[in-house]
């Protein structure tokens, strides 16, 4: 690290400004904005690996801050964190109906689409600016092959296999860009099932009544995702991890259904798998089904969750910092949940709601000490337990974990899918005239 790098992360670290929800990838451009929001240095991330000693003083510090705030009265204490309202700070200007378009958006982020069409040259600028993420190579690869096989509808070229191209592939429907939407914030919960932690981003939906539908995960949102996984809304909270980019994906999911599949219907699936494979062939797109870099994330994998996915923290091997196991076994919390959740009287679940404080309570003191997976591990544990009675405790986890990983934009998209979750199918957020 340089001095001048160094200095740069100092004076960031040191500015009592917001810092800004979108970080090193922020857009904007307003004098205002940047006058009330810090920025952090273009290598932040960089001089964050690169110095681990100063992340761990700080995560250090900041937990111990928390920890000795903690209030005795275990009916308080899941209001250890005071949720950050400028996370959710939206910069929107609204019209009559309390709507707001895409292109009023887009123009508020010095993006100006001048006719009904997004361009494909900025294509992944807009979808970074609405969704918080950067899309991998085949995210934009399988577009292109679903417009080879449907030119005027692309996003149901896959409709014989009953699937549908969702979420930030709505960026190419035409219309788009006046299109409607309550606001900013509302484009994180666009197809966001009820399961679905922040990690996870729904590409392509299946039309049938158990509300599969795959994605990409990301453990961070500003590397490249780790795979696509899927999961079935209406039955569980598990991910299951498939391949690493879509095509492998679809592959795997295509080779499913021609076992299941009639007579008729093979003749249509197997057309379209070989179209698939053609293409992945000209494009050299690997259809592989677990690859290095899946078997390395493997590897960092410092516990499964209820999700069964897996995360992913900082974990140092020598000195055993970053995560330990929770106070109780999955099957024991699982149990807590579940009377919390079915328990009529309120004396009973007052018991079983202060078994879970003390998990809760055990979880900060083990972030006190720099073991920060564990109350990511909980926090991502009562998400998908789906408990809705304690949702402000898993939103308090979850903000404390992301925190101190510094994954600010996981933390943006779960405080606006907690506000907004709903197991319905239909889940898209837009609103076309």
């Amino acid at each position: 690290m340089s001095d001048n790098e160094g200095e740069q992360f100092k004076v960031y670290k040191n500015d009592t400004r917001i810092p800004c929800k979108y970080g090193i990838k922020c857009y904007q451009k307003n004098a205002v904005h940047h006058k009330k929001y810090k920025h952090p240095p273009t290598k932040e991330i960089k001089l964050q690996k690169e110095d681990n000693e100063i992340f761990y003083e700080d995560l250090h510090s900041a937990v111990s801050t928390i920890k000795n705030n903690i209030p005795e009265n275990n009916d308080n204490l899941c209001k250890v964190i005071k949720i950050s309202e400028n996370l959710s700070h939206t910069e929107t200007v609204k019209n009559l109906n309390n709507l707001i378009t895409i292109r009023s958006v887009l123009k508020g982020a010095n993006i100006n689409i001048e006719n009904d069409k997004i361009p494909s040259a900025i294509a992944k600028t807009i979808i970074s600016h609405l969704f918080l993420t950067d899309m991998p190579e085949d995210f934009f690869q399988f577009y292109e092959f679903c417009k080879s096989i449907s030119e005027k509808d692309p996003l149901n070229a896959l409709k014989d296999l009953h699937l549908q191209l969702v979420g930030p592939y709505d960026i190419f429907k035409e219309g788009f860009v006046n299109c409607k939407i309550k606001d900013k914030e509302a484009l994180l919960c666009h197809w966001r099932y009820y399961y679905d932690p922040p990690e996870f981003q729904t590409i392509i939906k299946d039309n049938g009544i158990d509300g599969l539908h795959f994605g990409y995960w990301r453990d961070d949102i500003l590397e490249t995702p780790v795979f696509v996984a899927k999961n079935k809304a209406t039955l569980n909270c598990i991910f299951e991890p498939i391949a690493e980019n879509i095509f492998s994906s679809l592959n795997e999911y295509i080779r499913e259904k021609l076992i299941l599949a009639s007579p008729f219907e093979k003749i249509r699936i197997a057309q379209l798998h070989q179209k698939l494979k053609n293409f992945a062939k000209k494009k050299k797109i690997s259809l592989e089904k677990k690859t290095e870099n899946m078997q390395a994330r493997e590897k960092q994998v410092v516990t499964r969750t209820f999700h069964k996915a897996g995360i992913v923290v900082p974990y140092n091997n020598k000195t055993q910092l970053g995560y330990r196991d929770l106070a109780v076994t999955d099957n024991e919390l699982q149990k807590i949940l579940e009377q919390i959740e079915h328990t009529l009287t309120p004396e009973a679940k007052k018991i079983w709601v202060a078994k879970l404080e003390e998990i809760i309570r055990l979880a900060i003191i083990a972030a006190d000490e720099c073991d920060f997976g564990t109350v990511l591990e909980l926090g991502h544990d009562l998400f998908s337990s789906g408990v809705s009675s304690i949702q402000t405790k898993t939103l308090n986890l979850l903000s404390l974990a992301y925190n101190f990983l510094q994954r600010p934009q996981l933390l943006h998209i779960v405080q606006a899918h907690l506000k907004n979750r709903s197991k319905s199918l239909d889940l898209s957020v837009l609103q076309f005239d």
